[in-house]
């Protein structure tokens, strides 16, 4: 009896450890755990687009840039990238421009491949192109944004905080440019509330400034895009009661292509 007991005391023993094992084998690292709590996820530059909704298509239209924005081949760049051109579709999307959506789409798919996420270009890319033929405007705002949010869940799963972060800088750069553009050809100042975004560029700012890999930070075209951003910070932290006034809305358009520009250096 008394043999069968200790059996079952380590019987129960080993269990306990092997449970404590597995448990522990499912725990992130410490690396990893100090990059969840520092990194903030941020939220969608949709959230300025909803000014667009008070706009005709053919002024939405015109905010697509007639260029495609367009960088060297490097990792780097082409997260940032993705994030602005995500944006251009976007406006491209809303201002029911098919041959700019084209492009841009097209752009997007190459730069989601050299970014290591086939799979989310295999997903969507036939169905985005077969939409932007069809002409479906609406369910093509919804696939973009599905798009969006998948490239940006997959780099977060990859902890690849820093590519998410360089992207989320292009999407929010390319976002507030634009809507300020829109703004400033018909300035009216309740029209300016939409970027007072201070807790986003806050956060921006804070995972921009937790990168720490070499091969980005002691990158020219950072330093430069990172102070860019810090001074753009600034001037969205100075809101006039919820509003910017036209020289504001102009630091603003200078400010967001001045990091634009920097990547393309």
């Amino acid at each position: 009896m008394k043999i069968r007991v200790i059996l079952i005391l380590a019987i129960v023993i080993l269990i306990g450890l092997v449970g404590c094992k597995k448990k522990a084998d499912t725990l992130p690292s410490k690396e990893t755990a100090e990059a969840i709590t520092t990194y903030a996820p941020l939220p969608s530059f949709r959230e300025v687009f909803r000014v667009l909704d008070d706009l005709q298509v053919k002024d939405i239209s015109s905010a697509v840039p007639t260029k495609l924005y367009k960088t060297q081949q490097e990792e780097v760049r082409n997260a940032f990238s993705l994030g602005v051109l995500t944006a251009d579709a976007v406006l491209a999307a809303k201002g029911r421009d098919r041959v700019r959506l084209t492009e841009i789409s097209s752009q997007m798919m190459n730069l989601t491949t050299l970014l290591g996420l086939d799979n989310e270009v295999n997903q969507m890319g036939a169905n985005l192109k077969t939409m932007i033929e069809q002409q479906k405007w609406d369910e093509l705002e919804k696939a973009l944004d599905a798009h969006k949010k998948m490239v940006e869940d997959k780099l977060w799963e990859m902890e690849n905080y820093d590519n998410y972060t360089l992207m989320l800088m292009g999407g929010w750069m390319e976002a507030a440019n634009r809507v300020a553009w829109l703004i400033q050809k018909d300035y009216k100042p309740e029209r300016t509330a939409i970027l007072v975004q201070k807790g986003t560029f806050s956060s921006l700012l804070g995972n921009l400034k937790q990168i720490k890999a070499e091969q980005i930070v002691n990158q020219p075209a950072f330093k430069e895009a990172l102070t860019s951003v810090e001074q753009l910070k600034s001037v969205i932290d100075t809101d006039n009661n919820k509003s910017y006034s036209k020289e504001q809305i102009d630091q603003i358009i200078k400010l967001s292509e001045q990091v634009k520009t920097a990547f393309q250096k």
